[in-house]
């Protein structure tokens, strides 16, 4: 005799009650970011996005209620489209943007790249930096870093 298949649904629930100790319908983000650092995907992300990603998930109340828990745990989280691949995506845009003016320029990017740990020649460099500077300005904004990611990624 087998044992009855449950949903996914049902599954999720059980968790999520599992850690709903109180039984109020919702756990503390704190609680909630613990849960997400023991998965070994997240822990590639920076504990910063996972912040930021936590506290937009929870509207910034405190709070994970099932419902929100369910997105999290139902979303692809190695697509592009992820809000947490989207904040740790600007975060590192923002890093490489050291002056703060919401461009890279090509001495910001080349800095960054270096710091990534790579090596790139200069005539390769600069044909990247042209590749992500969609109109030609000589800097690249967030905008156009994140729809060259985009299209990187689905080549």
């Amino acid at each position: 005799m087998t044992a009855p298949q449950i949903s996914n649904d049902e599954y999720l629930q059980r968790e999520f009650d599992k850690m709903d100790k109180d039984k109020t319908g919702k756990i503390s983000v704190t609680e909630f970011r613990n849960l997400a650092f023991t998965n070994e995907f997240l822990r590639k992300f920076r504990s910063t996005t996972i912040d930021t990603y936590i506290t937009e998930l929870s509207n910034t109340t405190g709070w994970i209620t099932f419902e929100q828990f369910k997105k999290f745990m139902q979303a692809e989280t190695h697509a592009y489209k992820n809000l947490l691949v989207i904040i740790e995506l600007k975060q590192a845009f923002n890093e490489v943007d050291t002056n703060k003016d919401g461009l890279i320029s090509p001495q910001e990017a080349r800095k960054g790249i270096i710091l990534a740990g790579e090596r790139i020649p200069g005539r390769s460099f600069g044909h990247i930096a042209q590749m992500f500077d969609d109109n030609h300005d000589g800097q690249m904004s967030l905008e156009e870093f994140l729809n060259n990611v985009q299209k990187l990624v689905h080549k």
